[in-house]
């Protein structure tokens, strides 16, 4: 619990029931009544395992705002690392503009902090704010809207078959095998899994088996897109391969089913082949096409400005982060960040592991806390900020690409939302 002279930060009680809900309808859906509301979220308490509701309540009892924390790890160079998660973050509408999102926020992280949190996760409303706070823009997902009829039958795709409730077991090993091989991948709590395998209406799931052995999946929605509301389409959810075959047998179930679905939506991280093994690099010619006004070429996919990620104790973090293999080299990090102030440390890259040290170095980077961030995760390298002036260096500007090779990685991506 954490006080200001007109606000309390607290985490929420029962009695708070009617007041959250009713800051999380005018939120998110302000167009339900508050009664509709309270009668969807049933009996579900406000503080379930893992996820837990805070507040900020004003000097006359009323709730002004709320977040739910939500306690995950997530696969990152092959480690598990501790991550909070920040979902639902509302403030009263009479209240917005006040800076009570900012400083809720900012108790948020000092508590994450003390817990051992290394990182921060969220889904931004709008990222400019939320970079304020230190938060950096890391996931990207690209989308490809593509005709069933240019995707590829390929011969695997005899062995899939509709997911079995018996196969549940080896589905979530089958995910965590192939999560700990990506970054970004959440290492999914037992609620959580019980959430995806909850029946939803118009969601499928079906799986890629070889001599009994499940290797991968895919999680379907039938649609109609938007406007026209005439194509029936499936938007691909999620998918999971752990062979090169189980992949061709996931896309040769999905060209499979041209007779009846128009259009694929395929929804993947940024580095995925998918689209060289289309028959046509275009979107698919049913749909109302946006211009492309560039060299005559053909629209083909959508890129999403996705989640952001937060370094919440940035030397911790990067003494765990695992390095590619790479000369000596030692740097000192000057650090700007919004909520924990001015950071000064120096690291030592020497044998495969980067640690800090007590001896500053000779060349010294200054950068803020979300941009650590993107070099940090792999999603930009830090000769690029320097030419776009978003980084200072002092001293030896050869270091940075000794720097950009120890921290190269994939870029993180993530199926889940929050």
């Amino acid at each position: 619990m954490t006080y200001r002279s007109d606000l309390i930060f607290r985490l929420a009680e029962e009695r708070d029931r009617t007041q959250f809900i009713n800051l999380v309808r005018l939120s998110f859906m302000p167009t339900m009544a508050l009664a509709d509301v309270e009668q969807e979220w049933g009996e579900r308490p406000l503080n379930p395992t893992g996820r837990k509701g805070w507040v900020v309540e004003d000097a006359s009892g009323d709730l002004v705002a709320c977040y739910r924390h939500l306690a995950f790890e997530l696969f990152f160079a092959g480690e598990r690392f501790p991550m909070a998660g920040v979902g639902g973050v509302a403030v009263a509408i009479e209240h917005r503009g006040k800076g009570l999102a900012q400083w809720m926020l900012t108790q948020a992280l000092k508590d994450f902090r003390d817990q051992g949190c290394l990182l921060s996760m969220l889904y931004p409303f709008q990222h400019g704010f939320y970079r304020q706070l230190g938060w950096a823009w890391m996931g990207a997902t690209q989308q490809y809207r593509v005709s069933s009829r240019h995707i590829c039958s390929f011969a695997e795709r005899v062995n899939i078959a509709a997911y079995q409730p018996s196969q549940e077991e080896a589905l979530k090993a089958l995910y965590d095998k192939v999560a700990i091989q990506h970054n970004g991948w959440l290492v999914r709590e037992p609620w959580w899994w019980g959430n995806f395998f909850k029946p939803k209406g118009g969601r499928e799931i079906y799986t890629y088996t070889e001599a009994g052995n499940l290797l991968g999946y895919v999680v379907l929605e039938f649609i109609q897109l938007e406007p026209e509301k005439k194509q029936l389409a499936v938007v691909v959810r999620e998918w999971v391969a752990l062979t090169a075959a189980a992949y061709r047998g996931i896309l040769g179930f999905l060209g499979s089913l041209r007779n009846q679905i128009t259009t694929i939506v395929w929804n993947t991280y940024p580095n995925d082949p998918f689209p060289y093994l289309l028959k046509e690099q275009q979107r698919d010619p049913a749909l109302t096409l946006p211009a492309f006004d560039f060299n005559y070429m053909h629209q083909l996919g959508l890129l999403s400005g996705g989640f952001m990620w937060r370094l919440v104790d940035a030397r911790k973090a990067i003494a765990q982060r695992p390095i590619q293999p790479v000369a000596p080299f030692a740097l000192t990090f000057h650090i700007t960040d919004p909520v924990f102030g001015a950071e000064q440390f120096t690291v030592e890259c020497d044998d495969g592991v980067m640690q800090l040290i007590s001896q500053p170095a000779a060349t010294i980077l200054k950068l803020s806390v979300d941009h650590l961030a993107q070099l940090f995760s792999g999603v930009r390298r830090s000769q690029q900020i320097l030419w776009t002036g978003e980084l200072e260096l002092e001293g030896d500007a050869a270091l940075l690409a000794q720097l950009d090779a120890a921290w190269s990685t994939q870029p993180p991506f993530c199926w889940d939302a929050f």
